[in-house]
């Protein structure tokens, strides 16, 4: 029986290509796992909600902080949009040069 190394090479690398194939698999069949199962859940919640016994739970919203004054001063509301009383405007327009 004579030793050919060209046809060991190639079942060695018909073994390689079977495992990154076998690899593949996997990983796709891990993806689809998860789909599925994502798909089931949704179809559960969907179930759930689509009975005639469900009852929606409120959500409480938290009440809003009122803001802190950056400045001391307050807007005067004769004062055209954006100016301070004393007639400074709020945020200084442009670049400082």
């Amino acid at each position: 029986m004579a030793l050919d190394l060209t046809h060991f090479q190639q079942v060695i690398d018909s073994a390689q290509k079977a495992d990154a194939f076998k690899a593949d698999v996997k990983r796709a069949l891990k993806k689809v796992s998860s789909a599925l199962t994502t798909l089931q859940n949704a179809i559960e919640e969907a179930d759930a909600i689509m009975s005639d016994d469900y009852t929606p739970t409120i959500k409480e919203r938290k009440a809003r902080a009122p803001r802190a004054a950056a400045d001391n001063a307050e807007a005067d509301p004769e004062a055209p949009y954006g100016r301070k009383k004393d007639g400074t405007p709020k945020n200084k327009p442009g670049r400082s040069k």
